[in-house]
C-alpha cells in the first residue's frame, strides 16, 4: 500500500476512536459563557430613572379628647353653685365645705330689710346718712355702718331679715338673734337670693335694683367674682381659718362659691383675714365653667 492512502486510514481510525469517548471524560474545554470576564460577557445595565417626587403625607396624630370642663364634684374644701338669670331651674351645685357661714354677705339681708322696713320699699325714703351706710355696707362691708342700719330695723335685724328670706321662697335659712354672719347661707340659696334680686323680687324693684346697683366691692376687695369680671359681687371672710366666700352676678348667671380655709389667707382692709389666691381661682374656673356652661346650652337649643 503506498503511503498516502496509509495516512488517510490512520486519520479515519483516529477520528472514529474519539467519537466514542464518554461525556465526562470530554477533556476541559474553553470557559462557558457564564465562567467568561464580566467585562466581555455582562450586559450594562439601563441607568436608574430617579423616583418621581412625593410630598411628604402628615401622619395624623391621635385624636385628643375635649379638655372636661372645671368641676367641684367631690371636692370636700370647695363649693359652688350657679345659675343662668334666664333660666334659674337649671340650677347646679357642686362640692361641698365642712362650715358655710355667712359672714359679711348676710350684710346684704340687713339692707333688704332696712329697706323693707324703714323705707317702705323705697331706697329714696333713706336720709343722705342712710345712704352711706348702705353704700358703705356693701362697696366696703363697712361694720360701723351695718350696725347703725341693723339698729334702724322697726322689728329688729332677725324678724326683719328672716321676712325677707322667706318672701322669697327660702325657708331653709334661719337667721340668728345676734351675730347674724355665723348663719349658715348655703351656696344655693344665695344663688336663689340672686336670682330674686334680679327679677326684682327682693323687697321690691327699686330695692332689688338698688342693692345690685351698689355691690361693687372697693379696690382692695376686687379679688375672687371681681378678677372674673362679675357685674356685682358680696364676700364674706373672717379668719385664716374659717370660709372665704362670694356671691354675685358673672356673665348673665347668679353665682356662690366658698372655700374652706385653702391655700394663704391675706389680712384685708377691715383686719380680717380672706383666701384671696383660692378664690380667684375657683372665680376663673367658675367662668370657664360657665362659657362650657353657655355653649351647651345653645347647641341643645339649636
Amino acid at each position: 500500500m503506498n503511503r498516502p492512502l496509509l495516512g488517510a486510514l490512520v486519520g479515519v481510525v483516529l477520528l472514529s476512536s474519539s467519537c466514542g469517548v464518554p461525556v465526562d471524560r470530554v477533556p476541559p474545554s474553553a470557559p462557558a459563557a457564564a465562567e467568561r470576564t464580566p467585562e466581555s460577557s455582562a450586559v450594562t445595565p439601563p441607568p436608574a430613572q430617579p423616583s418621581p417626587l412625593r410630598t411628604p403625607t402628615a401622619t395624623p396624630s391621635p385624636s385628643q379628647s375635649p379638655k372636661p370642663p372645671p368641676s367641684l364634684i367631690g371636692d370636700n374644701l370647695n363649693a359652688w353653685a350657679f345659675a343662668p338669670l334666664d333660666a334659674p331651674e337649671r340650677l347646679v351645685v357642686e362640692g361641698s365645705v365642712p362650715s358655710q357661714r355667712a359672714w359679711s354677705t348676710s350684710k346684704l339681708l340687713v339692707v333688704a330689710a332696712f329697706l323693707d322696713e324703714a323705707c317702705d320699699g323705697d331706697p329714696r325714703n333713706a336720709s343722705a346718712a342712710q345712704q352711706r351706710e348702705m353704700s358703705r355696707s356693701l362697696s366696703e362691708s363697712d361694720m360701723t355702718s351695718v350696725v347703725a342700719l341693723a339698729n334702724a330695723i322697726p322689728s329688729g335685724k332677725q324678724a326683719g331679715m328672716t321676712k325677707v328670706l322667706r318672701s322669697i321662697g327660702d325657708d331653709e335659712t334661719t337667721v340668728p338673734s345676734r351675730l347674724e354672719g355665723t348663719m349658715t347661707w348655703r351656696v344655693e340659696r344665695q344663688v336663689e337670693f340672686l336670682v330674686a334680686l334680679h327679677e326684682g323680687r327682693v323687697v321690691s324693684p327699686e330695692s332689688s335694683q338698688y342693692i345690685l346697683d351698689h355691690m361693687q366691692p372697693i379696690t382692695s376687695q376686687s379679688w375672687g367674682l371681681g378678677a372674673a369680671g362679675s357685674s356685682a359681687y358680696k364676700g364674706g371672710w373672717l379668719r385664716a381659718n374659717t370660709e372665704t366666700r362670694q356671691m354675685g352676678i358673672v356673665d348673665g348667671y347668679a353665682v356662690a362659691l366658698i372655700t374652706s380655709g385653702v391655700g394663704p389667707a391675706e389680712v384685708q382692709s377691715d383686719g380680717d383675714s380672706a383666701h384671696v389666691d383660692q378664690m380667684n381661682k375657683l372665680a376663673t374656673q367658675l367662668r370657664a365653667r360657665l362659657s362650657h356652661e353657655a355653649a351647651a346650652s345653645e347647641v341643645h337649643a339649636a
